[in-house]
């Protein structure tokens, strides 16, 4: 190791100015890095779900969509005059970019026939609003008509729905064209608002959803960034005291970031609002490798020149910084078992801002250490030298104690970390106040039309939609769903038949049926087909093939485990009343989104198993000792428990964002373990078995790196936990918890631990050393002399 370091040493100014050259070509990268904020980014190409929903999608129109609800301050909205205002914004929502198809209740058809004649005229169109007797009669329907209610207007007529289908693509929303939209949109209904004073709006939908989170994403970066760099080197030129340490683990950082990113982008890799939180990471794991080498140079600058401090401090770290990336490494790597492609981009490129890091660490450092007047700080370090040469002392005097209240602490926490409950919301993506959740808080609680279920009924052959068996089959489906207390409103093909048949019959009540004679619905469809306005055919609904018609179900918003008991309620009953080829599974965003939670709940689960199984040899290989790769469990496992935990007290609610945040933290909260062990290990070797002393010389050694690198580490990720986005707040807040928890159990259980199976090591020490002497017939100094004579130098 001594030759290795003498060639960083040594070649250190080629070495930089290779590492630059990696870094120019990294960044050339950056012109292909792609950002998709949208939850469609969160479902993997070969999904099936997901590829039903995007067939779905190519058959009946894309999916996006913006929900407005025009509210009447005073009155109903069925007024003359709300009408207007509903009517106009009706009108103006046909000229947005990408509008397709815009429903409310001013364009509604209404059927009605007069000698064998069927008309079809807008519901509330101007002659309507012009007469009040058919006004009024108007208004009692649309309150009565079970496919308008809770679709197009409130139950109690003071809300309005204005609902725009659009055709944008997902890579024309990501583009910034969906921004664009939006504001047009909004400015659409503030025109309204300025005109008619009586009328408020609000409105919601995936793609203001999804507008909303990549605008919040970028003003995250923008903040937050600067803010986490801000603070987390504030606090590191307080503790250590020098302004060039700062200076060049800024510089290592930005390096190990924007590498990572910009070799990511190279390799075609899209981000998101999770994965994006790679460029903190690699902040942070490079600000812990600089931690450790500064913390020991600055301490030998006292005693040696600043060329053999440096020496002497990379031969020092070199070992655990090697191994802690590693392990850093299996870590991250091992986020590849999960089904969330922002997770697996995630761990992928921490992993590249990992690698990075140890290697511009190794280095940009040495080349920018000698150039920098570096002085060092001494009085610091010895005020932190007491405060951890006290705490080594209070363990060793306390550690049975020390050991038993970190017993029933992490068993509370451990039991505390169980309670929480696996729930999400698709639709809470971003803290309140924001003007999406406010607004979508108040439509779901006016319509309860925020999570829409699908059914592509299977007519079982071309011109099979007007089958009455069919038709009667999807309203007995209808029927049942419009029983549950959970359904608002249902949107089915057989109402049309339905309402045509009534239409054809003088709108008697007792025709609001599905008539038996096959000829006679195709009739009815052809005759109202013909009658509709551009842009209000059946498309949405019906196929062109009549072989397959599409049923929408309007609900309020739901949690994980009711939309899943949801689906899986109304798929039995299908399987039980419907014949198999009119089956089918829902096909909803919203549902793949909430199985999709626990599917990577599971796969977290595994994939920490995995990772700590790797974590666990790699350790029991490096530090040569069973002994120690079993102790070092406890300090690596329990954090995430001390922090979900915390977060139980906190929220108890551990959404999509948490599922990954065990593996993505124990390649990091492992990084203090070894260097306390390795650190440990030569101490105990040093004094000859004594793990007292080899616990003091520790804890002075890397206790102060210890306590720099989680003050650090747990402000940056503290800052995250101030980001709009609830996924990456929710990651930051408990990463930050579990840092904490992590430098607790190293620094009290992890030493009390050591001191208690190493009881013996000392007498063990002699009596391998008895009998080496016996052995060689060498005369050797008394072991008790030597352990004396070591100890004073130690403290």
């Amino acid at each position: 190791m001594g030759t290795f370091i003498s060639i960083l040493i040594r070649f250190r100014w080629l070495l930089f100015v290779a590492s630059l050259a990696l870094l120019v070509f990294s960044a050339a990268g950056l012109r292909h890095f792609t950002f998709d904020g949208s939850p469609r980014a969160f479902f993997s190409d070969g999904d099936p779900e997901y590829e039903r929903f995007e067939a779905m999608e190519e058959t009946y129109g894309s999916d996006y969509r913006i929900f407005f609800m025009l509210s009447a301050t005073e009155g109903s909205m069925m007024d003359p005059e709300n009408l207007r205002a509903l009517q106009q914004m009706t009108e103006k929502a046909w000229e947005l970019p990408y509008a397709r198809r815009v429903d409310s209740l001013s364009n509604y058809q209404y059927t009605y026939s007069h000698d064998d004649e069927l008309f079809v005229e807008d519901f509330f169109g101007e002659s309507v609003v012009n007469d009040p007797d058919t006004l009024a009669e108007r208004q009692k329907v649309a309150l009565n008509d079970p496919a308008i209610t809770q679709r197009l207007v409130s139950a109690d007529g003071k809300h309005a729905a204005v609902i725009i289908a659009l055709t944008i693509t997902n890579e024309q929303l990501l583009s910034g064209e969906g921004l664009a939209l939006v504001k047009q949109a909004y400015g659409l209904a503030d025109s309204i608002k300025a005109q008619y004073p009586n009328i408020t709006t609000a409105a919601t939908s995936s793609l203001l959803s999804t507008v909303y989170n990549m605008e919040v994403a970028a003003s995250d970066m923008s903040l937050m960034i600067p803010v986490m760099f801000g603070l987390m080197f504030l606090i590191l030129g307080l503790l250590l005291r020098s302004f060039w340490s700062v200076v060049v683990a800024l510089f290592i950082a930005i390096a190990s970031s924007l590498g990572a990113i910009g070799f990511a982008s190279w390799l075609g890799l899209t981000f998101s609002v999770v994965s994006i939180n790679a460029v903190i990471i690699s902040i942070i794991v490079a600000v812990a490798h600089c931690i450790h080498i500064f913390t020991q140079l600055l301490k030998d600058m006292q005693t040696l020149n600043k060329k053999e401090a440096l020496a002497n401090s990379l031969r020092v770290n070199f070992f655990a910084v090697s191994v802690t990336t590693l392990t850093t490494l299996i870590g991250f790597l091992s986020l590849n078992t999960n089904d969330l492609p922002p997770a697996v981009t995630l761990g992928n490129v921490s992993a590249i801002g990992a690698v990075l890091a140890w290697l511009f660490s190794l280095t940009l450092l040495p080349a920018l250490v000698t150039l920098f007047p570096f002085k060092p700080t001494q009085s610091r370090e010895l005020l932190i030298d007491r405060v951890m040469d006290k705490l080594a002392l209070f363990l060793i005097k306390r550690k049975y104690a020390v050991l038993l209240f970190m017993i029933a602490l992490s068993a509370i926490m451990i039991t505390l970390s169980f309670r929480n409950d696996l729930n999400d919301n698709l639709v809470e993506t971003l803290h309140e106040p924001h003007i999406f959740r406010s607004d979508t808080a108040l439509i779901d609680k006016h319509f309860g039309a925020v999570y829409i279920y699908s059914y592509n009924l299977d007519a079982d052959g071309e011109n099979n939609a007007v089958d009455p068996d069919y038709l009667k089959n999807m309203d007995k489906f209808a029927t049942y769903l419009r029983a549950q207390p959970e359904v608002s409103s249902v949107h089915a093909f057989s109402d049309v038949i339905k309402r045509l048949n009534k239409s054809m019959h003088n709108d008697d009540p007792a025709y609001y049926s599905i008539p038996d004679d096959r000829e006679l619905i195709a009739q009815y469809l052809l005759l109202y087909e013909m009658s509709l306005p551009f842009g209000l055919d059946l498309n949405e609904q019906l196929t062109p093939d009549r072989s397959h018609t599409l049923m929408t179900v309007s609900m309020p918003v739901l949690d994980t485990k009711t939309d899943i008991e949801l689906d899986q309620r109304f798929w039995a009953w299908q399987k039980e009343n419907l014949p198999p080829h009119m089956q089918d599974r829902n096909i909803a965003i919203a549902t793949i989104w909430s199985y999709l939670t626990i599917h990577s709940l599971t796969n977290s689960l595994q994939g920490s198993a995995t990772a700590l199984v790797l974590i666990s040899f790699v350790m029991l290989l490096m530090l040569r000792s069973l002994r120690y790769g079993v102790i070092s469990l406890a300090p690596n496992i329990i954090p995430a428990m001390f922090g979900f935990g915390v977060w139980y007290l906190y929220s108890g609610r551990v959404g999509l964002g948490l599922t990954c945040v065990t593996i993505i933290t124990i390649g990091i909260v492992v990084d203090d373990t070894v260097h306390f062990l390795v650190k440990y290990q030569k101490a105990l070797k040093d004094f000859k078995g004594d793990a007292e002393l080899a616990i003091r010389a520790t804890f002075k050694q890397v206790g102060p790196a210890l306590f720099v690198t989680t003050a650090v580490l747990a402000a940056g990720f503290g800052v995250l936990g101030l980001s709009q986005i609830i996924i990456n707040s929710a990651l930051g807040q408990v990463t930050a918890v579990i840092l904490l928890a992590a430098f607790l159990l190293d620094i009290l259980l992890l030493p009390v631990l050591l001191l208690i199976f190493d009881r013996n090591r000392k007498h063990q020490y002699a009596e391998q050393n008895t009998a080496a002497l016996k052995a060689t017939d060498t005369h050797q100094p008394d072991p008790e002399a030597t352990i004396n004579s070591a100890e004073p130098a130690s403290q």
